[in-house]
């Protein structure tokens, strides 16, 4: 018959009135309290009582729970992807990141060590990565002679209190072209390489694991040895 908010308006009057007839129709009209009264014309109209009404409206609040819920999800998860992505950046920096470094090869007659200055990724273990370029030999066109012979690889290398003990594959020995400058070379290209770091004094040569009398027969390699620089020009 009626709809709308005239509609809505004259069935909570029919309530109300009905709640109060209901009232006096008891007798205790003068007794009822007002928060009575009102459940009476609820549910006169709605058929609910107040804590009907009361659970209602906790259930309606609840999808505005969930939805601060998942805002915090969604916070929480921008700020782990943005942990993760600053540390990606800070890794791809590192590994951008080089260091210089230098190695000594013979020069074009054989008699003295050069240095050649290069620059390696930087990363843990750069005495090993200096050795390890060392071994490859000198970049071409720069008129310098290898001072490790062909098919020598590095086996381990270990620092402790100043001392570098590393060590070098058979070839080292069984493939030298031989002769006192040459060996001398070959020596102290390696001291010489790895006495550029702070933290190696002294170095000691070994073949396989073991100490060796000599390479080519004219130096002593069972002792540690010093950095040379009267060799170097």
């Amino acid at each position: 018959m009626f709809s709308g908010k005239f509609g809505e308006k004259l069935m909570v009057g029919v309530g109300l009135l009905l709640a109060v007839g209901l009232a006096m129709g008891s007798g205790s009209l003068h007794n009822i309290s007002w928060d009575k009264l009102k459940e009476s014309h609820w549910k006169v109209v709605t058929g609910k009582t107040t804590m009907d009404l009361q659970r209602e409206a906790a259930f309606k609040s609840k999808p505005a729970s969930s939805k601060s819920e998942n805002t915090d999800k969604t916070a929480a998860g921008n700020r782990n992807n943005e942990r993760t992505e600053t540390a990606t950046a800070m890794s791809t920096k590192t590994a951008r990141e080089t260091v210089k470094i230098v190695l000594y090869y013979a020069d074009k007659d054989g008699e003295y060590l050069k240095a050649q200055t290069m620059r390696i990724p930087k990363k843990e273990g750069i005495a090993r990565a200096a050795l390890e370029e060392l071994i490859k030999g000198p970049r071409k066109g720069d008129g310098l002679q290898r001072t490790i012979p062909s098919g020598t690889k590095l086996k381990d290398i270990n620092i402790e209190n100043g001392l570098c003990t590393v060590d070098f594959s058979k070839e080292l020995r069984d493939n030298h072209w031989g002769g006192s400058t040459g060996e001398l070379l070959t020596v102290y290209s390696i001291v010489d390489v790895l006495t550029q770091f702070p933290t190696v004094e002294k170095v000691q040569i070994l073949i396989d694991g073991q100490k060796v009398d000599t390479l080519a027969g004219h130096m002593d390699l069972s002792k540690p040895f010093e950095r040379n620089t009267d060799i170097i020009k």
